[in-house]
């Protein structure tokens, strides 16, 4: 188990009272969903096809960001239609195989009711809101935030700061979870506390490298970190 790495004396004593929750590669395992979507609008719009691992290293950002790191050069002026073709295919696939991490449901069934809960996602909230719902969790959060609701994708501290706004909290009170350096930029420069989860996309030399306050191998360590 790789040890919790603290950045600060604050972050490891400090009392939370808000958990955010990054969802693909933290609560959600949606990258066969998000890969097929991403083939699909590239096909669409005429662009060469991409290995399953490379479209995976490229989620994050929301679907613009990844069907512009996927698309030919000579067809990256086709993505608001690959943009399109994204949403539309995704929003009707998106739980075709989109599963729960090991212990997400333990961990929000835990904390639901006694911390307030939240999502800071880029994915639209149609999509967002079907996922949720399909796995049983959408009355664990007491906040979405989503790509409708904000203009500035991560590592923009808009949703968090929308997040602190809707749940009259303040950054000291809070801890972001994320699985890559974009999602602990985030939380940085919103000011909260910030916790890495290496199962997900990001590699744990590049979580170590952002330097979270905490770092886990399991969601489950959350209760230690942030315990009732």
């Amino acid at each position: 188990m790789l040890p919790k790495v603290k950045s600060s004396r604050n972050a490891a004593t400090r009392t939370i009272d808000l958990i955010v929750f990054d969802l693909d590669g933290t609560v959600i395992d949606s990258a066969q969903d998000l890969v097929e979507a991403a083939r699909h609008s590239l096909r669409q719009v005429g662009s060469g096809d991409r290995s399953f691992s490379f479209i995976r290293s490229c989620i994050g950002g929301g679907a613009r960001n990844l069907l512009l790191r996927c698309l030919d050069d000579d067809k990256k002026d086709r993505s608001d239609a690959a943009l399109a073709y994204f949403r539309n295919y995704y929003e009707e696939n998106c739980t075709q195989h989109t599963v729960l991490y090991p212990g997400v449901a333990d961990v929000l069934r835990f904390y639901a009711g006694k911390k307030r809960l939240a999502l800071a996602t880029f994915k639209i909230r149609p999509a967002t809101s079907r996922i949720l719902q399909s796995l049983g969790i959408a009355d664990c959060f007491d906040v979405l935030v989503t790509a409708d609701d904000v203009r500035q994708p991560k590592p923009d501290p808009e949703c968090i700061q929308t997040i602190l706004r809707l749940t009259g909290l303040s950054a000291e009170d809070a801890l972001l979870v994320g699985d890559t350096p974009t999602d602990i930029l985030t939380g940085k420069n919103a000011g909260v506390a910030t916790c890495a989860v290496t199962y997900g996309i990001g590699t744990r030399k590049q979580l170590s490298d952002a330097r979270p306050a905490f770092i886990i191998d399991d969601i489950r360590e959350l209760k230690e970190i942030a315990p009732i």
